[in-house]
């Protein structure tokens, strides 16, 4: 069967170029598998960021709809609560006054 060395070599390199086929076509499964992860990875990260994308922008709207909402109740209540403390503070006044005009004419007549 092996009349020659170089038969047995012949064989020796046939095996090997085998076993490198092998291992070429294991390395690029493993290669393609990688790739395969790394996007379903990528695909999945991407739908995160959208939905919390989408989250952010949701309550960034509510925000702003309620900053809206919360000025023309502010400006509500400082004018109510500014209105009830003028009325409040000038109707003190005015007791005030009149109480010391009324007090010094007390005072004159009794003079």
């Amino acid at each position: 069967m092996f009349d020659t060395p170089q038969d047995l070599l012949y064989i020796v390199l046939s095996f090997c170029i085998l076993w490198f086929t092998v291992f070429l076509c294991w390395l690029l499964y493993q290669a393609a598998r990688v790739l395969k992860n790394a996007n379903e990875i990528i695909e999945n990260v991407t739908n995160k960021l959208e939905l919390i994308s989408d989250a952010v922008e949701f309550i960034r709207k509510k925000v702003d709809n309620v900053s809206d909402h919360m000025g023309s109740v502010s400006k509500f209540f400082t004018g109510t609560i500014g209105n009830m403390v003028m009325n409040k503070l000038t109707s003190q006044l005015e007791k005030k006054i009149s109480g010391e005009d009324g007090g010094k004419k007390k005072k004159a007549k009794k003079k």
